[in-house]
């Protein structure tokens, strides 16, 4: 297998993954925001995520972050400190959508 047909072979498992998780650019642009901060073991906010002007706005990303907690792809946690200030988790059905996509770089 030449090195463009792993690389179709990757962009075809994501594109599926993407479909059936009805996940749009900017809700995988979050999810690696999530994912990197985790892979950093860094704690990261709702509002951190709120300030990615670069990504969308505001209200765009308050928006995507309610679909993806209704579809299981993040959890927020209410911060010990401040119930006010909520942490952004991934969940398991986030944490296989990787390791499949991580699989298919492998092979």
């Amino acid at each position: 297998m030449t090195e463009l047909s792993k690389y179709f072979k990757y962009l075809a498992i994501l594109e599926k993954s993407n479909r059936q998780l009805d996940l749009n650019n900017t809700d995988v642009l979050i999810l690696n925001t999530i994912a990197k901060a985790e892979d950093a073991r860094r704690t990261l906010y709702v509002k951190d995520l709120l300030s990615l002007k670069e990504v969308a706005s505001q209200a765009t990303i308050h928006g995507r972050l309610k679909h993806l907690v209704n579809s299981k792809l993040i959890m927020l946690k209410a911060n010990k400190d401040d119930g006010r200030v909520k942490e952004v988790k991934l969940t398991k059905l986030a944490h296989q959508r990787y390791k499949t996509l991580s699989k298919a770089i492998e092979d």
